[in-house]
């Protein structure tokens, strides 16, 4: 029985993958982020798998593993996959269910804004990088020059950066990437 509630039905999950689940900001990410092929990556928040498919025409040494907390999302990504290196398992940012110090880098793709906690997602996300790995999180520029969805604290990028800061993440950085008229914020964050 896992510890969180999925956010979505098996409906609204079908109508999510039909319309953003090949979204431009999972290839623009990965196109930017700078993965190795030795990378051992987490993908938070994954969706239906773009990103990790994505990701492992870079990593071919490494591992990747998405999560979600959706079950209809996981299964989505399961059939959507034809590539035995990716794993797809459900999980949240709150509670990651891999091992401490297990991955060189960490994305989240979109996600952020559909944290519960993101202060303990973070901290999660530190308990299972490497010394030295690295954290990616992307979101679409919105209207007004925001990220993420709504009118929340996260959804303005200088306040993401700061959170990075106070969460005791070094090496922050924001940069902006654009294509065709879209753009996203990528910010990069270092585990010391």
């Amino acid at each position: 029985m896992s510890d969180h509630e999925p956010v979505w039905s098996d409906e609204n999950t079908e109508w999510y993958v039909a319309n953003y689940g090949e979204h431009f900001s999972n290839a623009l990410t990965i196109l930017h982020a700078g993965f190795t092929k030795d990378d051992h990556l987490l993908d938070i928040g994954c969706g239906s798998g773009p990103a990790c498919r994505e990701a492992a025409k870079i990593i071919i040494n490494g591992s990747i593993i998405g999560i979600d907390p959706t079950p209809a999302m996981i299964r989505f990504a399961n059939e959507q996959t034809n590539n035995s290196s990716i794993q797809f398992i459900e999980g949240s940012a709150e509670n990651i269910p891999l091992d401490d110090h297990s991955v060189t880098i960490c994305s989240a793709i979109n996600s952020l804004h559909h944290w519960t906690d993101f202060h303990r997602g973070l901290q999660e996300v530190k308990r299972v990088l490497k010394k030295n790995g690295r954290l990616i999180i992307s979101d679409e520029i919105v209207d007004g020059g925001t990220c993420g969805h709504g009118d929340v604290l996260l959804s303005d990028p200088e306040k993401v950066v700061n959170e990075l800061k106070k969460a005791g993440f070094g090496n922050v950085s924001l940069e902006i990437y654009e294509e065709d008229g879209e753009g996203i914020y990528l910010f990069r964050a270092e585990k010391s």
